[in-house]
C-alpha cells in the first residue's frame, strides 16, 4: 500500500513496505521510503518561507487601474526595536490594507523609518568610543555625517525585518527614510511655513543633557534607576522674626544656592480649630 498526503509540503509521505515474493518463493519486505516530520507546525521555519513567497510574487504591490487606497506607516525610529505599540498599529493597518486589497482597490501600504537624530547620533558616538576612533568634534560635521550614513546602511533596516516577521504586507520596494531627499525637503518646507505663520517658535526648556557626549538626549535614551540618597534639611529664618524659620528638605543640596525666595500657600480651614 502507498499513502500520500498531498498539497502540504511539510506533510510526511509514508510508504508501507511492499510485499513481494522472492525467487525462492519466500515473502520478503522491500521498504520503498519512510519520511517523518514533526507533528506540530513550526512557525519560525514556515512563516519566513511563506512571507518570502508572497513578497517575491509582488502580492504587496499596488495594482493601478482601480480606486487607490493608501496608508503611510508611522515611521518607527531607525535605531529602535519592535514593542507593543508597533504590534498594535501593524495589526490594525495590515487588516485594513488586506481588506481593501481583496476588494480590488489599488492598495499601497508605504513603509519607512524615522532618522531619530539624537538617538542615532548617540549610537554612532558610542560606536566611535568603543572603536577608539576620533570623537564627533574631532571628525567634523561632514565626516561624522558619513559615519552616520554608514551606520544607517549597515544596521538601520533591522526593524524592517522585524516588521516582516509580524506579517506586515507593505510594499518594501518603496521603503522611505526621513533623511532621503524628498522627505527631508518636505519637512524643511513644513517647518519654515509653520514658523512663518507663528505656529511654532524657538525657546529654551529643560532637556536631558549628556555630560559625556555634550548633547541633549531624548527621554527614550535615559536609563532611570533608584539609589540611596541623603535628605538634607535647611532652615530659612523669617525676615521679620529671626527666632522662627521655615524648613526646606531636599536630596539635591546643590540647588539651594540658587534659591532666592520661598513661596508659601496660605490655607484657611472652615474649622477654627484646624485653622
Amino acid at each position: 500500500y502507498q499513502r500520500r498526503v498531498r498539497g502540504n509540503p511539510h506533510a510526511a509521505m509514508i510508504t508501507r513496505a511492499r510485499v513481494r515474493q522472492s525467487w525462492s518463493g519466500k515473502l520478503a519486505l522491500r521498504p520503498r521510503m519512510l519520511c517523518t516530520t514533526a507533528n506540530t507546525f513550526h512557525h519560525k521555519s514556515a512563516e519566513p518561507l511563506i512571507y518570502a513567497a508572497w513578497e517575491k510574487k509582488g502580492h504587496f504591490k499596488p495594482t493601478p487601474g482601480s480606486e487607490p487606497f493608501v496608508i503611510v506607516m508611522p515611521p518607527p525610529n531607525v535605531t529602535g526595536a519592535l514593542h507593543m505599540g508597533h504590534a498594535l498599529f501593524v495589526a490594525i493597518e495590515d487588516m485594513l490594507v488586506r481588506h481593501y486589497r481583496m476588494r480590488g482597490r489599488d492598495t499601497l501600504w508605504l513603509p519607512g523609518t524615522d532618522h531619530a537624530g539624537i538617538a542615532t547620533q548617540l549610537l554612532v558616538e558610542r560606536q566611535l568610543m568603543a572603536d577608539g576612533a576620533p570623537s564627533r568634534q574631532e571628525l567634523g560635521r561632514e565626516e561624522f555625517l558619513k559615519r552616520v550614513w554608514a551606520w544607517r546602511h549597515s544596521s538601520g533596516d533591522r526593524i524592517f525585518e522585524q516588521l516582516r516577521r509580524l506579517g506586515a504586507s507593505c510594499d518594501w520596494s518603496q521603503a522611505t527614510f526621513t533623511l532621503d531627499e524628498g522627505p527631508a525637503e518636505a519637512v524643511r518646507e513644513a517647518f519654515v511655513e509653520l514658523f512663518e505663520r507663528g505656529l511654532i517658535y524657538k525657546d529654551t526648556y529643560l532637556v536631558n543633557w549628556s555630560t559625556a557626549l555634550q548633547t541633549a538626549v531624548s527621554d527614550l535614551e535615559v536609563d532611570y534607576h533608584e539609589e540611596e540618597a541623603i535628605m538634607y534639611y535647611f532652615k530659612y529664618p523669617l525676615h521679620d522674626q529671626s527666632h522662627e524659620h521655615i524648613v526646606v528638605a531636599t536630596t539635591r543640596p546643590e540647588t539651594i544656592l540658587a534659591d532666592t525666595a520661598i513661596a508659601c500657600l496660605l490655607y484657611t480651614s472652615p474649622s477654627p480649630r484646624d485653622s
